[in-house]
Order: structure tokens, then sequence, then C-alpha cells
């Protein structure tokens, strides 16, 4: 899960206790308080036991709850395009099934599973409550939502994956899941990018198409030098590359990524390759 970083990996990364530039449809006029679902609507989110009986794309605006493996709220939806990479600074993408993720549990607490980023291209299972039972999709989080009432805010072709009554906001529901085996979640292979604006003196890196959520970054070299990259939030969803690495004598730094399941890949560069803005490296 991409709140349970080893200390070792991400000495920032927000603990499970403080958990907490689309544009969602705001289809329904009085906000609920926390957790508050329609009340024809059941509380047991589970898949196959609920379904909506009432104007279901229409829901009440709730607040999100937010738990360590997903959460529930309103399910909405701000585009059909494919995504542009959103505040987590992809860029132009051609991926068709993504989120934007909640920021907020209450309005400006921060305490949503935005946190400064370092959820982006983590996967999640969405499942909205329609006339015709719950409906599920799985998409890839390259956004942050703006609207208080926002729980994930779904773009591409996901929003009509599962709004069987018509776009608009919908209760329902959803957990974080690896993004392995889901190639609609994809553009492209597992890559490390190097930032626009990258130099000797300053680099910023992120991790492209990752299987789920970036832990952290280490790095080393034959001389055995070592560390981490520390993350950065200028922009978000980046790291910052140490002086020490991209002023080194060293042929080769190996940069080794960590993701929330546990896995990792890896890449050997130079540094002058890492001072290369708008560059791209597989990680194996």
């Amino acid at each position: 899960m991409p709140y349970a970083a080893s200390e070792v990996w991400q000495a920032d990364m927000p603990a499970p206790g403080d958990l907490g530039d689309s544009g969602a449809a705001d289809t329904a006029s009085q906000p609920a308080g926390p957790g508050a679902v329609d009340a024809e609507v059941a509380a047991d989110a589970s898949p196959g036991e609920v379904t909506c009986t009432r104007v279901c794309n229409a829901a009440t605006p709730v607040y999100p709850t937010v738990f360590l493996d997903g959460g529930q709220g309103n399910i909405t939806m701000y585009t059909t395009e494919p995504s542009t990479g959103g505040a987590c600074n992809y860029g132009a993408t051609s991926v068709r099934y993504f989120a934007a993720v909640n920021v907020n549990v209450d309005p400006g607490d921060g305490r949503g599973q935005w946190q400064g980023g370092h959820i982006c291209g983590q996967c999640a299972e969405v499942t909205a409550l329609t006339s015709q039972g719950p409906q599920s999709v799985v998409v890839r989080i390259m956004d942050k939502c703006p609207d208080g009432y926002c729980g994930m805010d779904l773009g591409g072709a996901a929003p009509a994956a599962v709004m069987r009554d018509g776009f608009g906001r919908y209760d329902g529901y959803w957990r974080l899941v690896s993004c392995a085996g889901h190639p609609e979640v994809y553009d492209g292979s597992t890559s490390l990018f190097v930032v626009a604006g990258a130099n000797a003196y300053w680099s910023r890196v992120q991790i492209r198409n990752p299987p789920g959520a970036v832990d952290g970054i280490a790095w080393s070299d034959p001389q055995g030098g070592n560390g981490f990259f520390a993350y950065a939030t200028d922009p978000e969803n980046t790291f910052e590359v140490p002086a020490e690495v991209l002023q080194s004598l060293s042929e080769s730094v190996t940069i080794t990524a960590r993701f929330n399941d546990g896995s990792t890949a890896t890449t050997a560069v130079n540094p002058a390759q890492l001072a290369a803005g708008n560059s791209s490296y597989p990680l194996q």
C-alpha cells in the first residue's frame, strides 16, 4: 500500500495515521457529512450487494472517507479525453483509464489520498453504484480533485464504463490495486523520466507507467557512493537528484525505484543523462 513506505526508502512519506486539475460535476446541491450516503443506498458497499434505487447519477455530495487500501464517497467524471498528465505532471499521454483522487476529507484539511502527489501512478478499482448494480473499472491515478466532495473523479473511457445511468455524481467506493495486468492504464513501459529544465545543478525525475505508487528512489555508483533521491514538490510527483550525483565523475550510476508492492526496477545511467531534460530511460 502506498502509505506503508519504509523509512529507509522515503522518510517523508505520510504515516498511515496522517492519511486523510479536474472538475467534478456537482449534480446535487446540498453536501452531507463524512461517509454519508443516500438513504436508499445500503451502507455495506460490497460488490454484488448494493444497487442504487434513486436517481443514481445525482447522488448527494459527500466528503470522502479514506482507508489505507481505498475509500468510499462520490464517484464523478471530468473528461472523456485521454489524460494530459494532470497534477501528477506526466504530460500528454494516451492513457484512457485514469482518475483524479481526493485531496481533502474535510474542506482544506489536506488529509485525503493525494498527499502531495505521493499516490501518483497508483491504480485503483473504482466501483459506482448504479441501477444495474455495482459497476467497476480499474484506473491509474494521474490527477488531484479540486472539489471538496470528490472521492474519485474519472477520466477518459472510465466514466462510460461504470456510469450506466448517465454521467454525473454517483455513490461508490474504491480499492487500491496493482496496475500489473491492466494494459489499459499504460501507454508505454515503466521508465525513469527526467523533467524539463534539468541541468548539471538542478534535476528532477519521476517514474512513468509504474506498477503502483513509488515508495522511493535509491542510487549507487561503482566507487561505493549511495543514497536516496528526496521526494520533491517542485513540481509534485518528482524526486530530487542530489548534487553529488549530478556532478559525479562516475561513468555510471545505478538507479533503483521501489514500488508500494515491494517490487523494484533498475536502470544504469551517467550523470549527464540525469541532467538532460525530457529524456527517458527504461527500467528493468
